[in-house]
């Protein structure tokens, strides 16, 4: 009668440093492992032989890259921010903050940006995933056969055996025909992460512009209450024969109640925008007050000699032409690897069997694998490449008709701002003239005119600003660091 006992087994990739279980004492702590594994077991623990070997390939099992270690660094750093509560910031005279302060804030713990380096993290691990098959995958396995030979549990005769196996793809650890792909993705990752991070900033932008906009409606209802109430008080200081009727005075008190509401509804709409604005900064919602209408041109970095006059120029510059090339180039790459692998399904696997009276009986086989009968799925497997690559070169031809219409649509919008820009001046000077010759009983609704004319002003400025400052985003250059931050070549 022969009962086989509970076996332990381990793999790994050796893609590590030093092993360092040669001081220990692997039979101890494999003793240890058996004793709370199967405490109750009359079996004897394994051998110092399989011990050895089993430990091996225990602490190989433990190693990581030098990427995927620097990956775990940033996904642990990343959780810590995101537990943090948000870190308390300076605010200006007013007790606001602005445009630097919400720009600061976003880039360290955004959400728009934390999804970007989630995202980066992400794809670093499966670019690690890719170079880890390349790696040779040891295994380890501890047997032992028991075979009772007579009544009595304790006659029995026991005997223990380690197996260990290599399995390598050769294909990819030797030919490298993965080399390309993963050369191309590991460019491509830190141009992805940057062009992310500016289209995170783009939000942030459309959620500020969003903010002061409403803040500007706000101030526009709250001077149309005023000029309403101006007109009324006028009325009640003119003689009785000549007032208004108390019906029409009625019907403006009635439209100043409704304004009114109307001016604390925007309030509310305001404060929500502000709570998503202090959101996507990283920042306590309602826990800040936020100023309007910001430079956000002059918070922006200082992007010096921006090619903002020709679109082409801003192309070049703002990486998007380096992403198309790069996503061209990776389905071009693809395309490589699927018509070489019908040609390279080359294996080789090393199982070896150590028993404790046999020593050492090691063999090699090698497996070559022509898909004749495949070829098929290799010819449909190289025409989905191909689709896949010329549906990307349509598509960078689309996102660059996209990028020179938002560049010729901001030119247009910035050329219509300073317009209107103009006719914001002529309206306060016209509105300066008028208050100064107005009459006694007229300086209160033109002060109002004056007041609304320098809103319409500041709102006028912060268009342009906004609009530049979405240009200059636009054509923002990338960081020179885009060569292969993840370790992607070998």
């Amino acid at each position: 009668m022969t009962v086989s006992t509970q076996t332990e087994r381990a793999s790994s990739h050796p893609a590590c440093a030093e092993p360092a279980f040669a001081a220990a004492q692997p039979t101890s702590i494999l003793n240890l492992i058996w004793r709370q594994c199967a405490p109750s077991s009359r079996l004897r623990p394994p051998g110092a032989a399989q011990a050895f070997a089993l430990m091996a390939a225990l602490t190989l099992a433990g190693c990581a890259s030098p990427q995927l270690q620097d990956t775990t660094s940033r996904i642990d750093l990343l959780e810590q921010e995101l537990s943090a509560p948000p870190p308390p910031i300076a605010t200006g005279n007013a007790g606001a903050i602005g445009p630097p302060q919400l720009l600061a804030s976003a880039e360290s713990r955004g959400k728009d940006f934390m999804r970007a380096r989630i995202s980066r993290a992400r794809a670093m691990l499966a670019l690690d995933q890719v170079k880890s098959e390349r790696l040779p995958r040891f295994s380890a396995e501890a047997r032992r056969s028991s075979t009772y030979t007579g009544d009595d549990l304790a006659n029995l005769a026991s005997v223990s055996n380690v197996v260990l196996g290599v399995n390598w793809d050769i294909s990819k650890a030797l030919l490298k025909l993965d080399h390309s792909t993963v050369d191309v993705a590991g460019r491509l990752i830190p141009v992805q992460y940057q062009i992310a991070q500016k289209t995170a900033m783009s939000n942030l932008l459309s959620a500020y512009d969003a903010y002061t906009k409403v803040d500007f409606r706000r101030q526009s209802v709250a001077l149309r209450a005023k000029g309403l109430q101006c007109r009324i008080d006028a009325e009640e200081k003119v003689d009785p024969g000549e007032r208004r009727s108390e019906r029409e005075l009625a019907a403006m008190r009635d439209q100043i109640a409704a304004v009114r509401r109307e001016e604390k509804a925007v309030v509310r709409s305001l404060n929500a925008k502000r709570d998503t604005l202090l959101g996507l900064a990283g920042l306590a919602e309602g826990g800040y007050e936020v100023e309007p209408a910001g430079s956000m041109l002059a918070a922006l970095p200082d992007y010096r000699s921006l090619p903002t006059a020709n679109a082409e120029a801003c192309f070049a510059s703002s990486g998007k032409k380096r992403l198309e090339d790069l996503l061209v180039a990776a389905a071009d790459a693809q395309l490589g690897l699927a018509r070489q692998s019908r040609f390279t399904k080359l294996k080789t696997s090393i199982p070896s069997f150590m028993t404790q009276a046999g020593g050492l009986n090691l063999q090699f086989l090698v497996s070559y694998v022509l898909p004749l009968i495949d070829e098929g799925d290799a010819l449909r497997l190289t025409q989905n490449a191909r689709l896949t690559l010329m549906e990307t070169i349509l598509s960078a031809q689309d996102n660059r008709r996209a990028f020179m219409n938002d560049f010729d649509t901001l030119k247009l919008s910035i050329a219509a701002a300073d317009s209107d820009l103009a006719a914001a001046r002529s309206s306060l000077a016209r509105a300066e003239a008028k208050n100064g010759d107005a009459a006694p009983d007229q300086q209160c609704l033109a002060a109002v005119e004056l007041e609304k004319a320098k809103s319409e002003l500041a709102a006028a400025r912060f268009k342009i600003d906004m609009l530049k400052s979405r240009l200059n985003l636009l054509c923002a250059p990338l960081s020179e660091e885009t060569a292969d931050l993840t370790g992607s070549s070998g």
